[in-house]
């Protein structure tokens, strides 16, 4: 590939990524990664495709490129994509084995290091990945920050909760370019203002707005008010709606904000506000409407599932599961309904045609007896809703489902929440065992 191709392809697929159409820029990939034949070409096509989220055909491009590497310099060089790579597909053993070939030519590389506690980590080995950060703070005092990122979930583990949040979210963001850069606007630093607004700038995927949106009510309490920026796209009017209708403000305008007020950053509310795992949830804060059109017929148990989310999350090889491992553990004598706008579910009652918007489905999630999900912006309406919600977790667990308790409920949601840890290597039958085994129980309560 020339200079120039290099540049008209990256602008070519980020433009075809930010307007929805990944298709298209996965098939100009896939037709790039043929033409390709030296390591300089792989490597390009690998790097556009780990920022479109085409893992499968980033693994490719690293394998590739690794086969084709002749000196050490072009080893190294290739064995760090080729570990990113198993590591994204959620193979860590494999990651581990090249770090480790790795270290022996680059013994005290800090990054290096930090791979290798990443993917102990990946693997379940928490004690041997927090042992080995723990020396990383002695041998690199200077990175400690670094570290501490990795070490966050230790901290969610203790119930530090603000400081493990703050440590997990706040570490590697970007300042923010609209209230940040072009407004220059305050934050926010926590301490009550009565009469004050705070804009909260809207981050992360729907799941993240639908566990943060019930900090809006904490603000009220202390005399500001709270109002949502968020994007005004076809992907998130509907979300807004759903907002609004609950009464919380919400603004699309970037004009129509006060440069005068504070703003703050979504994720970082239970931080700023200091809350702990004896503060996170109140009561439920999400309802559904119960439009007539979507009432359900049937007497027997309803069962709401969902094996997957965002294909396009970075993390989603992760926490995908077989939707026939998954009805393996479900009762075989109740009405299984899959709540996703995606059809072509076998062995369920798909929901897709009947979806149109989240009001479509917190009335589906409100009509099901039970919800059981992988980690899903499912579980977090249902969780937000009080519905009987059943979380299957992997290892690579989310910050939200990390805490000081033992007992398979979350600070998060309320007592009928069960999270259900995996704990072996895209091994999902732990969890789902206990899940069936609980859903055995209270269906024999009914």
């Amino acid at each position: 590939m020339q200079n120039g191709d290099v540049v008209g392809l990256k602008s070519v697929i980020l433009d075809l990524v930010n307007c929805d159409k990944r298709n298209l820029a996965y098939s100009v990939l896939d037709h790039m990664y043929e033409r390709s034949s030296t390591i300089q070409d792989y490597d390009i096509v690998g790097e556009l495709s780990l920022k479109s989220e085409y893992r499968s055909l980033y693994f490719e491009c690293a394998k590739t490129a690794y086969n084709l590497s002749l000196t050490p310099e072009q080893r190294i060089a290739a064995r760090e994509n080729l570990i990113k790579a198993y590591s994204a597909m959620n193979y860590p053993e494999k990651a581990l084995e090249y770090i480790e070939q790795q270290l022996k030519v680059l013994p005290n590389n800090f990054e290096m290091l930090c791979q290798k506690a990443s993917n102990l980590f990946l693997c379940g080995d928490k004690y041997a990945s927090e042992k080995l950060l723990d020396e990383l703070l002695i041998q690199f005092p200077d990175r400690q920050r670094d570290v501490e990122f990795l070490l966050s979930s230790r901290y969610l583990r203790q119930g530090n909760t603000a400081k493990g949040i703050s440590i997990f979210i706040d570490t590697y963001k970007k300042p923010n370019d609209l209230f940040h850069n072009q407004l220059k606007m305050k934050k926010w630093s926590g301490i009550a203002q009565p009469g004050r607004k705070i804009y909260v700038a809207s981050e992360g995927g729907i799941g993240d707005e639908f566990i943060n949106i019930r900090f809006f009510d904490n603000i009220r309490r202390m005399g500001m008010e709270p109002i949502l920026y968020s994007h005004d796209n076809k992907f998130y009017q509907d979300k807004n709606r759903l907002f609004q209708r609950h009464g919380y403000v919400v603004e699309t305008d970037s004009y129509a904000i006060d440069n005068n007020e504070y703003w703050l950053p979504m994720m970082s509310l239970p931080v700023v506000l200091n809350l702990n795992e004896s503060n996170l949830w109140n009561d439920t804060y999400l309802k559904p409407l119960r439009n007539e059109k979507n009432r359900l017929d049937g007497d027997r148990i309803k069962i709401g599932i969902k094996c997957t989310g965002n294909p396009y999350f970075t993390q989603d090889e992760y926490r995908k599961i077989p939707l026939d491992l998954m009805l393996s553990y479900l009762p075989k004598d109740v009405d299984i309904y899959y709540i996703d706008k995606e059809d072509g579910h076998e062995g369920v009652i798909d929901l897709a045609d009947r979806i149109d918007s989240w009001e479509d489905t917190l009335d589906f999630i409100d009509q099901m007896d039970y919800i059981v999900s992988s980690c899903t912006s499912l579980v977090h309406a249902a969780g937000a809703m009080g519905k009987p919600t059943f979380v299957a977790v992997p290892i690579l667990e989310y910050y939200v489902w990390t805490s000081s308790r033992t007992d398979n409920t979350t600070p998060w949601y309320g007592n009928n929440f069960r999270v259900m840890k995996q704990t072996k290597l895209r091994d999902w039958n732990e969890p789902l065992s206990q899940i069936s085994s609980e859903l055995k129980k209270l269906m024999k309560e009914k």
